[in-house]
């Protein structure tokens, strides 16, 4: 009986250390902070789409979310930050039938001055609101 004692003691003391060495870990990866916004195009909200952040500089972390009835939420690293946004929908009528059955055909709407060639920025803060409206008008 005492040794099943001494094996419980040491599984359970060799589990205690195991979970406080996994706790004491220090937090990997940069230091990210809430953002979120609207994205219109013409006056209208963008229904589904995705909007990327990346660093000014080559070696940044990207980081990119959905955008959803207008709206988009992420978190990211402080700094400034090129916008990227894209959204596509479905051509009304327009069908691929190259498999045997019509296959709905979408199109890629918002122009590459807001994607491809962005010029949209964003300064990301590590204090305060960090909310980034977009009012994309076509060409």
């Amino acid at each position: 009986m005492q040794s099943v004692r001494r094996s419980f003691l040491a599984s359970f003391l060799s589990a205690c250390v195991l979970g406080i060495l996994a706790g004491c870990g220090s937090q990997s990866g940069p230091k990210l902070y809430p953002a979120s916004g609207t994205v219109t195009f013409d006056g209208k909200p963008i229904e589904t789409g995705r909007i990327t952040f990346k660093g000014a500089n080559a070696n940044d972390r990207t980081y990119a979310a959905d955008i959803t009835n207008g709206e988009y939420k992420l978190e990211l690293e402080a700094g400034q930050k090129i916008v990227e946004i894209t959204a596509s929908r479905l051509i009304p009528g327009k069908f691929d039938n190259s498999n045997g059955k019509p296959e709905p055909i979408g199109e890629m709407y918002i122009p590459k001055m807001y994607n491809e060639n962005s010029q949209l920025k964003a300064e990301v803060k590590d204090s305060g609101e960090n909310k980034f409206p977009f009012e994309l008008k076509a060409k």
